[in-house]
């Protein structure tokens, strides 16, 4: 039996005193790629000037200039 690989996709978002998390699995790449780009466009409304560290297929890092930020990615799993 062939089992098919499933895609988390993972926020995490560090801002002032508080860092929280988003998790969401996606049945295809694709679908899990367009989830990733409104993480991004999502997280990015909350920060003002910074450095994009990492922009990858499958993950992104913004930081400012305080070491606040947020990571995007996308994890490949197999089901056991």
């Amino acid at each position: 039996m062939e089992k098919n690989a499933v895609y988390l996709v993972y926020t995490l978002i560090e801002q002032n005193d508080c860092v929280s998390d988003c998790h969401a699995l996606y049945a295809t790449l694709e679908r899990a790629k367009a989830a990733m780009n409104v993480e991004i466009e999502g997280a990015m409304e909350n920060f003002g000037k910074g450095e994009v560290l990492h922009d990858l297929e499958r993950l992104y890092e913004f930081r400012t200039e305080d070491g606040y930020g947020f990571t995007v990615g996308i994890d490949e799993m197999m089901p056991l």
